[in-house]
């Protein structure tokens, strides 16, 4: 895996961190919450700038960006008992996943 995804994968472990904070923030009415919301939140899109910088197609990155923070944020709320996990959502987090490993397979690094 090269700098680029390295990178976009941090970027969507951050979306996951600013996610979960907004479902504890409650509708941002509780500071600490908020405060950690608008820094994953940058940091989340800044990451993606660089991975995009980094030779990344925007589509690609932007898919599998948003595909990391939802099967992240399904999978940590399911976690800490906030959702539920069925067979069906299950399927469904599979295909997203797919998803992200068929980008990640088929996309090719533009280094200039």
């Amino acid at each position: 895996m090269n700098r680029a995804w390295i990178i976009l994968f941090i970027a969507g472990l951050c979306e996951i961190t600013w996610a979960i904070a907004m479902d504890y923030s409650d509708g941002f009415s509780i500071w600490y919450w908020d405060v950690i919301v608008v820094v994953f939140l940058v940091i989340s899109v800044v990451l993606l700038s660089k991975a995009i910088k980094a030779g990344l197609p925007i589509g690609t990155s932007y898919a599998v960006w948003t595909g990391i923070g939802a099967i992240g944020t399904i999978a940590v709320s399911v976690i800490l008992g906030n959702e539920t996990m069925d067979v069906l959502k299950l399927i469904f987090v599979m295909m997203i996943l797919g998803g992200i490993v068929g980008l990640q397979m088929t996309s090719e690094v533009n280094d200039g």
